[in-house]
């Protein structure tokens, strides 16, 4: 073979090994994802050694690894995370409800959870089926502040300083609930298999006055997140669904109606996308 043709040749593989490199070396660094959530137990919490836990924080953890997407967890008071997720790049929150207010202020990926919302009582305030939750300076009600359920207590006739409570954390309404300091408190169904055990345990029961709505509860992207990655998400979130995984992680902690409808979700879709 001519000199000149090895040496075009040899040009060539050269110049298309430098781009393979150069192609390698321009693609950018998966940036870390800053994830906030809040103590509402049993789906998220600090454990012992102060890592967040809970049956959903691993369902996200799961879907981190399949994604290979490098992230943080972190767990605040709601309305910090909350904001956190709204102003500040490359975050999310999770889990939050998702309504016509807030659609267009993040990107989403869910549902994670579907459930109904209640006001619940004690038992030792609330006797026989003619008893009433709506509104009056009798009984005083309390929810934490952003909470989507806030308004569903003012359209009942609550109203902060009177005979409505706003907490930081989630969880705090339910302790003023058990020490007998407020009467109503909104529970969903996912959690109430614990606390209605300690409830027990205080030697009453809970009582459902009233359903406030179904929900569905999302993990929420800040908007700078491309449309390519939410889809990522979704389709991860959907497979853990069919293949079982969610289940294993959910299952003995929320209500076995709850894991079904999340199933179903996911083979709803998987018809959709296939006709």
């Amino acid at each position: 073979m001519p000199k000149f043709v090895l040496s075009l040749c040899f040009i060539t593989i050269w110049l298309v090994a430098t781009n393979s490199v150069q192609a390698v070396a321009m693609q950018p660094e998966q940036k870390v994802l800053q994830l906030y959530t809040e103590h509402s137990p049993p789906g998220e919490y600090l454990d012992a050694r102060g890592k967040v836990s809970g049956a959903t924080a691993e369902l996200i953890e799961l879907l981190l690894r399949r994604l290979d997407q490098p992230a943080t967890i972190e767990l605040l008071p709601w309305a910090r995370a909350f904001e956190r997720a709204l102003r500040q790049p490359n975050s999310g929150v999770f889990e939050t409800v998702r309504n016509a207010e807030r659609e267009s202020r993040f990107k989403w990926v869910g549902p994670l959870k579907m459930h109904t919302i209640g006001l619940y009582g004690r038992s030792d305030i609330f006797k026989g089926s003619n008893a009433s939750p709506l509104a009056s300076n009798k009984y005083l009600a309390c929810e934490y502040r952003q909470s989507v359920h806030v308004n569903a207590l003012k359209r009942l006739g609550f109203t902060e300083g009177r005979n409505l409570i706003l907490t930081v954390n989630h969880g705090d309404c339910f302790s003023l609930l058990l020490k007998g300091r407020v009467q109503l408190v909104v529970l969903n169904e996912a959690g109430l298999a614990e606390r209605q055990l300690q409830m027990q345990l205080a030697g009453h029961q809970l009582v459902m006055l009233q359903t406030l709505s179904q929900v569905q509860l999302y993990l929420a992207f800040s908007l700078d997140i491309d449309d390519s990655s939410i889809a990522r998400w979704q389709q991860v979130l959907e497979q853990s669904y069919l293949d079982g995984s969610m289940r294993a992680l959910y299952q003995g902690i929320y209500s076995e109606q709850m894991i079904g409808r999340l199933e179903q979700f996911a083979r709803d879709r998987q018809t959709q996308l296939q006709q």
